[in-house]
């Protein structure tokens, strides 16, 4: 009874502190992907799905409701931001009400704070969505609170849900049954085999040229030299200052789940967990080799963070020998996350106060269509904000709050820099990448901006 009040607490506390920071920092989570999502679902009045990754409908369940509603652009940026507090909310009362799985309620919540200080501005990442279906896919696998009719189109809902949402969630899919030896009959192998061929055919002929060239780096491991040179000594120094910096929280997880494995004599659990870790840790390694940290590498280490708070909910909190001292961590990892969640968080805060100034700017010298300067770097070497490639699409989201009239297009030198951009500059641009015909935008949200794109004073 002590442990569940204690697990009840945990989630409620987490919950709590990602609604109020959604709601307060709204107009700061609209950095990167997170406006395009948003505008591209208030524009079109409908979900918007790229490179076949369906989950990420599930982050723009609210926004969209707003948008049908006809509610103003301010109210839609605040529901957006507190879309994945919501989604979560949802999984937590079925997790907990339906399966009474206080583990996977834990792994829920940690998720969705531990390991994550940029992130928490950027909340559209598919491997978050993905992560979450994983581990509600898990306990509804667990449990035999469901009929049969209603647990097997779960199961597979939940399994293609998790699948799909990013390479990096497939192999934390395949890892977390192999750790739990997958405690399945022959009847769910069979299921779960059949679609997982089903998903791997259906994306070798969809891929994307956008996919294509983001898993090229395969070729690198091709090249032994280039694997070896991340376990160089002169190589994993600096990572172990890296970590320190910027993920203690999770690093202290990892050393406490290989202890408690070992202890355990849980070999089997010990040598998945561990071998994993050690491919996550190559292929973000030849992908984006550095320590430089910012939203981006964030998001590509998630995949690590959450494979070690996988491991540690459902492998090592459920002993009662380890469980009082891992609720103990994951609070302490928790209040830790948002220290550094609140360091970071002026950074954003200046870089949304920056965009609002460069909008009235526009305004005071009677233009629609301007250009602003780039780069600027609104954070520290240690974690770097900078104005992104989305400055083009929050500058119509936040112009946008005062009603349609006030629509403002900013892009970046950087952007005027790209391609053929510069040629174009009396067209609309969404993004660089993106010139689009003004006609298409939606009326009741936006004013088609006129004229030329012109250099702010």
């Amino acid at each position: 009874m002590r442990s569940d009040r204690a697990v009840l607490a945990f989630c409620g506390a987490v919950v709590l502190y990602l609604g109020w920071f959604a709601i307060h920092f709204a107009q700061e989570r609209l950095y990167s992907d997170s406006s395009y999502y948003l505008f591209r679902v208030v524009n079109e009045g409908a979900v918007w799905i790229e490179h076949g990754r369906w989950v990420l409908a599930l982050s723009q369940i609210l926004p969209l409701v707003g948008t049908v509603l006809g509610l103003p652009m301010a109210s839609l940026i605040t529901l957006h931001s507190v879309n994945n507090v919501f989604f979560l909310v949802l999984c937590l009362v079925f997790v907990l009400g339906v399966l009474e799985d206080p583990d996977a309620a834990v792994a829920l919540v940690s998720i969705h704070l531990i390991g994550l200080t940029h992130g928490l501005f950027c909340p559209i990442f598919e491997l978050y969505y993905g992560i979450t279906l994983l581990i509600v896919l898990r306990a509804v696998i667990r449990s035999d609170r469901l009929s049969p009719f209603l647990r097997w189109p779960l199961i597979g809902a939940l399994f293609v849900g998790s699948i799909s949402c990013h390479f990096l969630g497939t192999l934390l899919v395949l890892g977390l049954l192999c750790m739990d030896r997958v405690r399945v009959d022959r009847r769910m192998l069979v299921v779960l085999a059949v679609l997982f061929l089903a998903q791997l055919l259906l994306r070798l002929f969809t891929l994307s040229d956008y996919e294509r060239g983001s898993l090229s780096f395969f070729t690198d491991l091709h090249e032994p030299s280039k694997v070896l040179a991340l376990f160089n000594p002169a190589w994993i120094k600096p990572l172990f200052a890296y970590l320190f910096r910027h993920y203690l929280d999770v690093a202290v997880l990892a050393v406490v789940t290989l202890i408690a494995l070992f202890q355990t004599r849980k070999w089997w659990q010990l040598s998945v967990f561990v071998s994993l870790l050690l491919v996550l840790y190559v292929l973000v390694g030849l992908y984006l080799p550095g320590n430089a940290h910012d939203r981006y590498r964030e998001q590509l280490n998630f995949a690590s963070t959450a494979w070690v708070l996988l491991a540690v909910c459902f492998h090592v909190l459920p002993s009662s020998r380890w469980r009082p001292t891992v609720m103990v961590l994951l609070v302490l990892a928790s209040v830790w996350r948002v220290v550094m969640v609140m360091h970071v968080a002026p950074y954003y805060s200046a870089r949304t106060s920056w965009h609002l100034d460069r909008i009235h700017q526009a305004r005071s010298m009677g233009i629609t269509k301007g250009i602003v300067p780039a780069p600027v770097d609104l954070g520290t070497a240690d974690d770097q904000v900078d104005l992104s490639w989305s400055t083009s699409v929050e500058s119509l989201l936040l112009s946008a709050r005062s009603g349609p009239e006030g629509t403002v297009s900013l892009i970046t030198e950087q952007d005027v820099a790209y391609g053929d951009v510069a040629s174009k500059l009396d067209h609309f641009i969404l993004r660089r990448w993106d010139i689009l015909d003004p006609r298409s935008l939606n009326t009741h949200y936006f004013q088609p901006p006129q004229g030329t794109y012109t250099r702010l004073e």
